[in-house]
C-alpha cells in the first residue's frame, strides 16, 4: 500500500445488497470530550480517531466506515463545539457545523457524567431549531459513570429541549453498552441506497495522516495545560519498503519555552512519545516502523490561516 492510498482502498458501488439496503453519512456532534471518537472507534472496530482526556483532541473531520448486511454508515467524527479566540478554534467549530449541514443524519452527544450545563443546552437547542432538516438522534454517553436513577431526569430534559428528535439513546461508548442498539437506530434513519465504499474500508485517511495523528496523541498524553493545544505534527517524510515503514515527523510548538518542556530532561519525554507512537503505528500498519521525531518552534502557528491550511486544519 502506498502512502498516498487511504487505509481502505478505492470507493465502489456494490450490487449485492438487498433492495432495502441503507447507506449514508452521520455527523457525530457535541461539546469536547463527550466520547465521539471513542464511539466511532468502537463501531468501526479500528482506531481511526485518536482519543485523549484533553479538550480539542479531534481537530478535523475524520471518517469512520461501518458496513454490515443491512447498511453502510459513514460516521464523521467532528471537533468538539467550543468557544476559543484562536483561528484554530474558529476553524474547528466551522468544520463541525459544515459536517452537520452535509450529513444525512445528526447525532448529538452529551456526557451524562457531567451536569447539563448552559453550553450543552444551547447546543441541543441550536440543532433543534429547525434550520437543519436531517433526523436527529441524541446520545447520552458515559452512563457507566452515573447512578441509573439520575438518568431518567436527564433523558426527560433532553426530550424537553428537542422533542422532535428521532431517538434518545443512553450508552457507554467505552464499555460498549447499548452501542449495537445505537447503530440499529441510526440505520433506520438512513436513506435507502447501495454502499458507496468497499466493505473492507474503515477510513479515508492516508497512512501519512494516521501517523501524524498517532504522534499527536502521544504528545497530548505526555503534556499538560496549554501545551497540547499549541502543538501540531507534520510528516516530513514517509517511505515504505520490504523492511517496513520509515517516518520523519516534525512536532510544532507555538513558543520557545515549550520546546524544552516537550523534549524533557535528557530527551526522556521525547523518547517516551516516540516509543508509544511507534508501538501504536506498528500495531496499526502491521509491520516494523522506524519513527524519527524533531521539535520546531513556529510562533502562533495556530493563529496563522495559511499555516493552518498547510497542516490540513483550514476551514
Amino acid at each position: 500500500m502506498s502512502d498516498s492510498e487511504s487505509m481502505t482502498g478505492s470507493s465502489t458501488e456494490s450490487t449485492t445488497e438487498p433492495a432495502d439496503y441503507r447507506c449514508g453519512t452521520v455527523a457525530l456532534l457535541g461539546r469536547p470530550n463527550v466520547g465521539k471518537s471513542t464511539l466511532m472507534n468502537r463501531i468501526v472496530g479500528a482506531k481511526v480517531a485518536i482519543v485523549t482526556p484533553k479538550p480539542q483532541t479531534t481537530r478535523h473531520r475524520i471518517l469512520g466506515i461501518h458496513t454490515d448486511d443491512v447498511c453502510q454508515i459513514a460516521f464523521v467524527d467532528t471537533p468538539g463545539i467550543h468557544r476559543g479566540d484562536k483561528q484554530l478554534n474558529h476553524n474547528m467549530v466551522r468544520i463541525a457545523y459544515a459536517a452537520a449541514e452535509e450529513a444525512d443524519v445528526l447525532v448529538i452527544m452529551q456526557d451524562v457524567s457531567r451536569s447539563l450545563d448552559r453550553p450543552t443546552r444551547a447546543l441541543i437547542e441550536r440543532f433543534a431549531d429547525g434550520r437543519l432538516q436531517q433526523p436527529r438522534l441524541h446520545v447520552l454517553n458515559k452512563v457507566d459513570g452515573i447512578a441509573r436513577a439520575s438518568l431518567l431526569p436527564r433523558l426527560a430534559e433532553t426530550q424537553r429541549l428537542d422533542p422532535d428528535a428521532a431517538a434518545y439513546i443512553p450508552i457507554s461508548a467505552r464499555k460498549g453498552e447499548q452501542v449495537d442498539a445505537f447503530v440499529q437506530a441510526v440505520a433506520r434513519q438512513l436513506p435507502q441506497g447501495p454502499a458507496i465504499y468497499d466493505a473492507e474500508w474503515y477510513t479515508d485517511q492516508s497512512q501519512r495522516q494516521l501517523a501524524a495523528e498517532y504522534v499527536r496523541e502521544q504528545v497530548f498524553l505526555a503534556m499538560q495545560q496549554e501545551i497540547p493545544f499549541q502543538t501540531a505534527v507534520e510528516i516530513e517524510a514517509f517511505a515504505e519498503d520490504e523492511a517496513g515503514i520509515s517516518i520523519e515527523a516534525m512536532i510544532l510548538v507555538g513558543s520557545e519555552r515549550h520546546k524544552p518542556m516537550l523534549i524533557g530532561k535528557g530527551g526522556e519525554r521525547m523518547k517516551k512519545i516516540g516509543t508509544m507512537a511507534r508501538k501504536g503505528l506498528k500495531e496499526l500498519f502491521g509491520c516494523p516502523v522506524d519513527l524519527r521525531l524533531w521539535v520546531k518552534v513556529q510562533p502562533d502557528w495556530f493563529d496563522n490561516p495559511g499555516r493552518l491550511q498547510d497542516l490540513g486544519l483550514g476551514a
